[in-house]
């Protein structure tokens, strides 16, 4: 049978009134157009079981990393829970702190040495020292001078004080300031009366000198009295000034009234001294013979040991004087760390020797006497209390 074809207007009819009369329809469809969106929308998607898309809650206390600036590395560390660290430009000042064993005192005492010998150390050096005081004496009465001083070692304070033979016993004390930083070094040299040594590096900026050590030394199988004795070292000119002497070839009128002139300046020689001197390099310094005269002068080698330190580390510098009336000069609270020069001078002649010493007990008592204390004497030093 031939079903003729519907028309679309007959197919509209057919369903109202089917709708209107509640038939029942075979499917229903709803068509809904868009709704006007302005912009883009966008829809999170549904959650699923097992899987939150969110970003993690903020613990309690926890801050909020700060805003990352342009330039600025941010470093995030693996665990997800830890906040961001960003570097601040904030500079930080490292302080460095002293050296180990930095301005220790370190002490020698030993009595009974004969001529020269070793003292142990309390600690070793860890580097450099400056000599703070020391304090050489006969035994067994004054002598007649042949070899006097002290050097310093690493775990050890070489002194030395004898006479023409070397056979008389003595007491040594030696206080050292450790300066792990600074390079000590040593000069010798042969001369006569007072005179100049040239030191042989060239003098760092900013620096200053102190006195390590030193040692005098006379010709061996000979001694004589002692008159003046003196160290004294100048970072301006870069020189040591050194002196041994006695009456031999003095002229010594007027000396009290230049020993005022002496304590303003340490380059104001003593009277009637002509300064002879020359540097003894190398091995030449142990193995050559000490001449007996150097010029009109009884002659001598004389070692030194210093070294340079910087201005920075120097609170302040120092200076103390006396005579045989007045021997421990050192101001209340002051401090010596470093000797940087010493003369001693018996003003009315040449004597014996019992003694000689300056700040050994760290108060700064200075020594320089023979058997007894009747002779007028004067004496004179300078120091520098570091920085601790």
């Amino acid at each position: 049978m031939r079903v003729p074809p519907l028309h679309s207007s007959c197919l509209s009819l057919a369903l109202l009134l089917c709708l209107a009369g509640g038939a029942p329809a075979v499917a229903q469809v709803q068509v809904t157009p868009p709704a006007e969106r302005s912009g883009v929308q966008v829809t999170p998607p549904p959650e699923r079981t097992g899987v939150q898309v969110k970003p993690p809650a903020r613990r309690p206390g926890a801050e909020a990393a700060p805003q990352q600036r342009s330039g600025t590395r941010a470093v995030v560390p693996a665990q997800s829970d830890r906040g961001v660290v960003v570097p601040m430009h904030t500079p930080v000042v490292v302080q460095t702190p002293a050296p180990r064993g930095h301005l220790d005192l370190h002490r020698a005492q030993i009595q009974g040495l004969r001529d020269n010998g070793p003292a142990a150390l309390d600690r070793p050096l860890p580097g450099g020292w400056a000599l703070a005081g020391f304090e050489l004496a006969f035994l067994n009465g004054d002598h007649k001078l042949r070899r006097i001083g002290v050097l310093g070692e690493e775990r050890f304070a070489r002194l030395a004080l004898a006479d023409q033979n070397g056979d008389d016993p003595f007491r040594g004390r030696v206080l050292l300031t450790s300066l792990p930083g600074a390079q000590v070094q040593q000069v010798t040299a042969d001369g006569g009366g007072k005179f100049d040594i040239r030191l042989p590096e060239r003098a760092p900026p900013d620096s200053t000198l102190v006195l390590s050590g030193f040692e005098f030394r006379r010709t061996d199988g000979t001694d004589a009295n002692l008159r003046n004795v003196a160290v004294w070292l100048d970072p301006e000119r870069n020189i040591a000034r050194v002196s041994l002497t006695d009456d031999q070839g003095l002229d010594f009128r007027g000396l009290e009234a230049s020993l005022g002139a002496m304590a303003a300046s340490m380059l104001v020689p003593l009277p009637g001294l002509l300064e002879v001197g020359s540097v003894v390099a190398g091995t030449r310094a142990s193995s050559r013979a000490i001449r007996q005269n150097s010029g009109q002068y009884r002659g001598y080698r004389v070692t030194v040991q210093y070294a340079w330190i910087p201005n920075s580390q120097v609170a302040s510098r120092g200076g103390l004087a006396g005579t045989d009336r007045s021997r421990s000069n050192l101001p209340a609270g002051a401090r010596i760390d470093a000797l940087q020069g010493f003369e001693f001078t018996f003003t009315n002649s040449d004597h014996h020797l019992l003694g000689l010493g300056l700040n050994g007990d760290g108060r700064g008592t200075a020594l320089f006497q023979d058997n007894n204390t009747d002779d007028p004497m004067q004496w004179y030093a300078t120091y520098l209390t570091l920085k601790r």
